[in-house]
């Protein structure tokens, strides 16, 4: 859930060759290490192809109390589209629809879909930017970078000034380049929150199955946001147009 622009686009076929070539690069010629090629391959361990479903469970805990416990699922495609679907029974037919840096609620009951930012808080310190945006490549720019004998610093800007977060300082694994963690950045320069990743393997492969989200203003405060599933789909292009979606039954969508 959760979730986060460059004009470049990259099928999925050049992102896994892509992928490993920055990998190769930076350890056999440092000076030849594409920073920005190398955002594919982070961005890699974290989704499977340009139109998924995301089936994710949001876990907030106090003091590492659990405290509540939702169920979201994303629907993301390709031109910058994601809609969140609310599963559990407390918040049943509600939806947030993201058009590139746009959200908007939809209620049950309600003919009017309200406005809302990507900062709108789900639950615990999870926001919808934080479950609907998933690239990091094409939502952002590397301004700087660092290394050592293990890590990567990558240091991000967004390319919109509508995106949940301005910068980011990304740390990454220098061997493989999975992400670590993610120091994220407000415009007002405030640090909101810090993300961490949980390596897993997800058919076979290596990558993100849970991201930690704590509240730099709330040290007991932190948030899991567990992907239980993520598959590759054809996404309905209806699913993105607010005029069908507010009158329209989701799974008739999803099925036509």
């Amino acid at each position: 859930m959760f979730k986060f622009i460059s004009k470049i686009s990259f099928c999925v076929i050049s992102m896994v060759s892509l992928s490993t070539m920055a990998q190769t690069v930076y350890q056999e010629d440092s000076e030849a290490f594409d920073p920005q090629l190398s955002l594919i391959s982070v961005d890699a361990f974290r989704s499977e192809s340009d139109s998924v479903k995301i089936s994710a469970t949001v876990r907030a805990y106090d003091n590492d109390a659990l405290k509540n416990e939702k169920q979201y699922d994303v629907y993301s495609s390709t031109n910058k589209k994601s809609l969140v679907v609310f599963k559990s029974a407390s918040e049943q037919g509600q939806k947030v629809l993201m058009k590139e840096s746009d959200f908007w609620m939809f209620m049950p009951r309600s003919r009017r879909p309200i406005r809302i930012t990507p900062l709108q808080k789900l639950l615990g310190e999870a926001s919808l930017g934080d479950i609907a945006t998933l690239s990091w490549s094409k939502d952002y720019q590397v301004s700087s970078f660092s290394s050592d004998k293990s890590e990567i610093v990558f240091n991000l800007s967004a390319n919109s000034s509508k995106a949940s977060y301005q910068k980011i300082q990304l740390t990454v694994d220098k061997s493989d380049l999975f992400p670590l963690k993610a120091e994220l950045y407000l415009r007002s320069g405030k640090h909101a929150k810090t993300a961490t990743f949980d390596r897993g393997q997800r058919n076979g492969k290596s990558k993100v199955v849970a991201m930690s989200l704590q509240d730099q203003m709330q040290p007991g405060k932190r948030t899991v946001i567990a992907y239980d599933e993520i598959k590759p789909i054809k996404v309905p292009s209806k699913l993105f147009n607010p005029q069908i979606l507010i009158r329209s039954d989701l799974d008739k969508l999803l099925t036509q």
